[in-house]
């Protein structure tokens, strides 16, 4: 019975065991079946199960590319002969030559395979065995350098150019390797893997990598040439076998030795190459001279940048598509511009010569304002010894100086009716800072001068610092920046960024937008642009420098094409206007070196940036944009180059460009201005209506017409100017006694200012404040008549003269008066001159 009992309890418990146990696989299988379902759910949100083939049927296009440009005889509607620019066809020594899979020798095949993916002919596109150690290695590991990506993962890598580390994109790349090999073969991708890794020296692919370090075919290549090659895709600069020989070295005899263990050679093959020193070639891309102009060179890097964005591609293999896509490229150039400026620019003796490692630069690009064609580009001075170097005038970004006031402040402010051409604003300083030697006014102008009140017209005209700040205070940083980003096209601005120490930086500011000083700064290429909104009734013309580009087969792959589809930016009027404006800086202003505008109109804005670093001009005529940056290589002052080196780069190329419409026998095109804008005669000071005083000003009559839209005229008369009897004969602000034969009316103008240091104001000494009875007029030479109005340590500024127009008369305000009793202004309350009996000025 005991027995049984025990028996019964055995199988009982066993029971119960095998019972909880099919609970817990029940359970476990629910719980497998439902995470399951929700990672399948997950995987269809987040990640995309199939890849587009095409991107590799791109990728995989062969031939040479062919460039065109348009022989215009109406450039607006691009009508004209096409013309292939034979020269430059796209073909050098570091960039992609296509090979076929079967031209590639075999030892190169599998130094690729036993290095990158010796299990490449097993797998379906993702090595388990090597994934799963690389995710150990990424959680728990330490080697940043290991990776378990097969060649498939690697295709798809250069391919879509996403190399991010981490989880995410590494499940995305694994579900696209698995699709991938359903849709090409092993040999099919082995075949774009090696036609587009990155082989460093500039070589993309194996045939142009062949022809740079060995100057020879690929297949011709050595076992030892093999693995060299097979070396570098660890890492290119790294291991760059003309750079680097012995980090190569090392690389290349792990690959010998891997080549050998998994039966690719024999062991006398191994014994010969392991260990061998590489021989270099380099004879055939130091003898290459295909260098192409500085507009292909452009074109280059903009179709790479558009097949990237339009299709995904990595860079490298957008660029090898361009190389030996075979593809056709119909450029925007204007071959009468671009030879102009390649031979001018070409010239070094044409610029400055700056002796030393930081050498002069210069660029200029010029723009079609209507359709934003590029017809021309030098990015740099000299000749041209390579392709796809640094250009100036597309590739570099400087700050801009005051080039950007018309873009960023006065256009905006204008469109949005906070300003007329006519408002004025107080050139004077908006705030001072302490400096540790004391208080500095901010900001300060160039030339180092405060003018007091001044309209919009003069303050274009000559750059003026204080009213570019003052107007973009009232328009708004954020709107300001808004409208560049939005409407003008300047993308190299920087909204916010947070750099690698932490540190924060933003272009939405005072400093970077009324005064120019970016962070990084803009291109040319697209402040030029810019400034077609003025050109082409307020519609901003995007810059192109290609129209479109096609296949060999006529297929098109991207089409440019912004012709009547710009963005409107501001109204055909308040274009009008700037132009009226920024035509002043070019007759009288900033820019007043320029000779071209004495026959076509000519308008634009010069710009200096910080410390005399860089100047920009950007010019226009009804026929094209031009714009000019000079400085040097790396940022520092241009000592002992001219003030106006860019004005006259520019008036040289353009007078040339014109000389067809100034001597073609008729009259050349003025700018279109719109028939609502008007012209009115209006007080400089006040802004508005003209009164007697106004013209009887000291300084001259002070009407100046500005443009308006029509309806929007002033209609006050100026309540700045007053008239004031002064004595002609002493000198001064009259006072009772003065005889009356000495006395002329005069128009002084009505202004508060307090700072708390002195400052010079060049209309400082035509100002009029009234005196209550109980205040004493000053009678001091070098200062105003209403000095005692001001408080201890207050300042009202003076002139940069030796008597102040606005001074008390010296020889009837008081007989003790004494010509010689100066005024210390720091310590004006305790060192003024007694007076017999007040006295005031009077109306």
């Amino acid at each position: 019975m005991e027995k049984q009992r025990r028996d019964h309890k055995i199988r009982h418990r066993f029971r119960v065991i095998v019972s909880l146990l099919s609970i817990f696989c029940i359970l476990t299988m629910a719980v497998l079946l439902v995470a399951g379902f929700y990672f399948t759910i997950y995987l269809s949100s987040n990640y995309d199960d199939s890849i587009d083939v095409s991107l590799f049927a791109g990728a995989a296009r062969r031939g040479t590319t062919k460039i065109y440009c348009y022989d215009f005889t109406d450039r607006q509607m691009r009508a004209g002969e096409l013309v292939e620019l034979v020269g430059e066809k796209l073909h050098s020594p570091g960039n992609c030559i296509y090979v076929s899979y079967d031209a590639v020798p075999d030892n190169l095949k599998h130094a690729f395979i036993a290095i990158e993916d010796k299990r490449f002919w097993k797998h379906s596109g993702v090595d388990w065995i090597r994934t799963a150690k690389a995710a150990v290695n990424y959680f728990f590991g330490t080697d940043s350098t290991f990776g378990g990506s097969t060649i498939t993962q690697q295709v798809i890598k250069n391919i879509t150019g996403r190399d991010d580390v981490s989880p995410q994109r590494k499940i995305q790349e694994i579900i696209w390797a698995l699709d991938l090999e359903t849709k090409l073969d092993k040999t099919e991708i082995l075949e774009l893997y090696m036609n587009i890794i990155n082989l460093s020296h500039g070589c993309i692919g194996v045939q142009a990598a062949a022809n740079t370090y060995f100057s020879k075919d690929v297949s011709q290549l050595s076992l030892i040439e093999c693995a060299a090659l097979a070396a570098i895709t660890n890492n290119p600069y790294r291991y760059d076998p003309a750079r680097f020989p012995e980090k190569n070295k090392e690389r290349r005899d792990i690959i010998l030795e891997q080549m050998f263990q998994q039966g690719y050679i024999s062991e006398e093959e191994f014994s010969a190459a392991y260990g061998a020193e590489l021989v270099l070639d380099l004879s055939w891309y130091e003898s290459y001279d295909g260098v192409n102009s500085w507009y292909v060179d452009m074109v280059v890097e903009d179709v790479i940048a558009d097949l990237c964005a339009e299709y995904g591609y990595s860079r490298d293999a957008a660029s090898f598509m361009v190389y030996s896509g075979g593809l056709r490229i119909y450029t925007a150039m204007d071959p009468e511009v671009q030879n102009l400026l390649e031979e001018y620019y070409g010239n070094a003796g044409n610029f400055p010569d700056i002796p030393g490692d930081n050498p002069f630069e210069s660029a200029m690009i010029i723009i079609d304002p209507y359709t934003g064609d590029i017809l021309g580009v030098a990015g740099a001075v000299g000749e041209k010894t390579a392709n796809r170097v640094q250009n100036y005038a597309t590739m570099t970004r400087r700050p801009s100086g005051s080039t950007i006031k018309p873009l960023s402040v006065y256009a905006p402010a204008l469109e949005a009716g906070i300003i007329t051409s006519a408002t004025v604003y107080d050139d004077v300083p908006v705030s001072f800072r302490n400096t540790g030697g004391g208080l500095a006014p901010w900001p300060s102008n160039s030339p180092a001068v405060y003018h007091g009140l001044t309209n919009i017209i003069r303050a274009i005209q000559d750059s003026v610092n204080t009213v570019a700040v003052r107007v973009l205070t009232d328009l708004g940083e954020q709107s300001s920046f808004d409208f560049l980003v939005r409407k003008a096209g300047m993308s190299s601005l920087v909204e916010r960024q947070t750099l690698a120490d932490g540190t924060q930086i933003t272009d939405i500011g005072l400093a970077a937008l009324a005064l120019g000083q970016q962070n990084f700064g803009v291109t040319l290429r697209e402040l030029t642009a810019a400034y077609s909104m003025f050109v082409n009734n307020g519609v901003y013309s995007p810059p192109r420098s290609y129209i479109k580009v096609t296949d060999s087969d006529g297929n098109v792959l991207l089409a440019n094409d912004y012709y009547n589809s710009g963005v409107r930016a501001i109204s055909k009027e308040t274009a009008s206007i700037m132009t009226l404006m920024l035509k002043n800086v070019v007759s009288q202003g900033t820019a007043k070196a320029v000779t071209l505008d004495k026959y076509v109109e000519t308008a634009g804005k010069t710009g200096t940036t910080q410390d005399n670093c860089d100047k920009w001009f950007v010019g226009y005529t009804p026929y094209f944009i031009g714009g000019v940056w000079c400085g040097h290589e790396y940022p520092k002052p241009l000592a002992g180059v001219s003030n106006t080196i860019c004005l006259e780069i520019w008036d040289e190329i353009m007078t040339i460009l014109h000389e067809k419409y100034i001597t073609g026998g008729g009259t050349p095109a003025g700018f279109n201005i719109s028939p609502k804008v008007v012209g009115v005669r209006c007080c400089a000071d006040s802004g508005k209506l003209m009164t007697a005083a106004c013209r009887t000003d000291p300084r001259g009559d002070r009407g100046v017409t500005c443009w308006f839209v029509a309806g929007e005229e002033p209609d006050e008369r100026c309540d700045c100017h007053i008239t004031v009897d002064y004595d002609i004969v002493s000198g001064g602000v009259a006072c009772p006694n003065c005889p009356v034969e000495n006395l002329i009316k005069v128009g002084m103008i009505q202004v508060e200012r307090s700072f708390p240091v002195q400052v010079y104001v060049t209309d400082a000494q035509y100002v009029w404040r009234r005196l209550p009875p109980f205040i004493e007029p000053a009678l001091n030479l070098n200062q105003p008549f209403f000095l005692n109005l001001l408080g201890p340590k207050e300042y009202c500024g003076i002139s940069n003269t030796t008597a102040q127009f606005n001074r008390y008369c010296p020889l009837h305000g008081t007989k003790s008066y004494s010509t010689t009793t100066a005024v210390d202004t720091t310590t004006a309350e305790t060192s003024r001159p007694q007076f017999s009996w007040p006295l005031w000025p009077f109306e």
